[in-house]
């Protein structure tokens, strides 16, 4: 039945059929207001979850973490004269950060910290101020350790697994930026397999946690509050944080301390070849992805390689049972690999997977 504008009955119908649609409306915007003010407890229970995450794990490390001060190479006076609570005796030394890696005091830094120093002091997380001895250091790396004089067990910090990284994962950096002991940062894996060429040997981790100058050779660590790297390095225009920090993975301190300890140098090992990227026309000829593998292109008279029959042109896809995806991945696959035994390496040669035993040397 149709009804006009001006009937009565369908002006009764129209008002109640505006009433309905203000009730549902009002009961979507309850509902709405109800999603949003769950929303809201979750996010701040989340919040409060990783607050709280970041608090235990920064709890855990800070005692393990000193401040770095190496009295410079120019510098006379002696080092137990040098006042460490008088700013202007701060210009007397090089600051960085250290972290304790054992209770009896081996402290892990950079070289450039205490390069060409004259004596080493440490601040504790407590205030303390004790002595550094038994200096051993890797420039290629950028590894230093030496022990903390003290006849008390320290604050070790608990080793991570630098390998389980990913891209993503947050991280924490503590250290002294600007001699300003225990500053923490938050961050996260940028991105992993850095390589700076001509300065530093080995893969390294990129981060955009706060590195500034003084974090260097202060703590990389996970939430667990375990370390999973040490900071070395930021590229920088201004000589201060611009987001970008790198750090050596902890797997590679490890093997670069354990060699210093137990050799007092660290020794590389080599194969006696060099490798490029696989160019993308034979990635696809070969049905591989591009960073798949390497390509050999210059092999070393009477070396490894040679004895063990491979050939230029072939294309290295595994070496001791480690898939191998660019040539820095490669290069410090090979320099850790001990010299008293031979590795399968499997490689591609016309095409056809193929493999062989090799035993590195130790580099001269």
């Amino acid at each position: 039945m149709l009804f006009s504008a001006k009937s009565p009955r369908n002006i009764i119908f129209t008002a109640a059929s505006a009433f309905v649609l203000q009730t549902i409306l009002s009961g979507l915007v309850f509902a709405q207001e109800g999603v949003d003010a769950a929303r809201l407890s979750s996010a701040k229970e989340q919040a409060r979850g990783l607050a709280f995450a970041f608090q235990s794990a920064a709890a855990k490390m800070m005692p393990c973490v000193v401040t770095v001060l190496a009295k410079r190479g120019d510098v006379d006076k002696v080092l137990d004269d040098l006042d460490l609570l008088d700013e202007d005796s701060l210009v007397d030394f090089n600051i960085g950060s250290g972290v304790i890696i054992t209770a009896d005091g081996l402290c892990v830094t950079n070289h450039h910290v205490i390069k060409g120093s004259k004596g080493i002091r440490v601040r504790m997380a407590d205030g303390r101020q004790l002595l550094g001895k038994d200096v051993l250091s890797d420039p290629s790396s950028d590894i230093a350790v030496f022990r903390i004089s003290t006849k008390e067990p320290l604050s070790a910090a608990a080793i991570g697994n630098s390998d389980s990284l990913s891209i993503g994962d947050w991280v924490m950096t503590i250290g002294s930026p600007f001699a300003l002991d225990q500053t923490v940062s938050v961050g996260i894996i940028s991105s992993q397999g850095r390589t700076i060429n001509g300065l530093l040997e080995g893969q390294l981790l990129q981060t955009d946690a706060t590195i500034n100058p003084g974090n260097s050779g202060g703590a990389l660590l996970d939430l667990n509050g375990e370390l999973v790297g040490i900071n070395t390095a930021i590229p920088t225009t201004s000589g201060q944080f611009q987001g970008i920090g790198f750090a050596i993975p902890m797997r590679r301190v490890q093997w670069i301390t354990s060699e210093l300890i137990e050799f007092r140098r660290v020794r590389r090992s080599k194969l006696g070849v060099r490798v490029e990227p696989i160019p993308q026309s034979l990635a696809e000829e070969l049905k591989i992805p591009v960073r798949g593998g390497v390509q050999l292109t210059k092999i070393t008279a009477n070396s490894p390689a040679t004895r063990a029959g491979m050939e230029i042109g072939d294309v290295i896809l595994e070496l001791g049972g480690q898939k191998v995806f660019t040539p820095a991945d490669f290069l410090s696959l090979v320099e850790q690999l001990p010299a008293d035994r031979a590795y399968p390496i499997k490689f591609l040669r016309d095409g056809k997977l193929q493999t062989l035993e090799i035993q590195p040397v130790v580099r001269e």
